[in-house]
C-alpha cells in the first residue's frame, strides 16, 4: 500500500470500470452506488449513475465520508 494515489487515481476514474486497477469493493450506502478499491494504491471510489451525458459519475470516497488510516500504537505495535 502506498500513501499517495497511483497515476490512474490521480487522473480520476472514468466510464463504467473507472480504470484497470479498480475492482468492486462493496455496495454503496445508497441505491445505485458501488464502492471500488484500487489494487495499486488502495484508494476507494464511489461510482453512481450520472445523467444522459455522463452515464457514470465518480467521487473519491475520502471526500464524501470521514476516513482515517490505522495508526500504530508505539508502545504495543498494535493498530489503533
Amino acid at each position: 500500500m502506498t500513501s499517495f494515489p497511483c497515476a490512474s487515481c490521480s487522473d480520476g476514474p472514468t466510464g463504467e470500470g473507472g480504470h484497470p486497477g479498480l475492482t468492486l469493493y462493496v455496495g454503496g450506502p445508497y441505491p445505485g452506488q458501488h464502492i471500488f478499491k484500487c489494487g495499486r494504491c488502495d484508494e476507494r471510489w464511489i461510482r453512481r449513475y450520472g445523467n444522459a451525458e455522463v452515464r457514470y459519475a465518480w467521487a473519491r470516497f475520502s471526500q464524501q465520508f470521514a476516513t482515517r488510516r490505522p495508526r500504530v500504537d508505539p508502545g504495543t505495535e498494535a493498530f489503533i
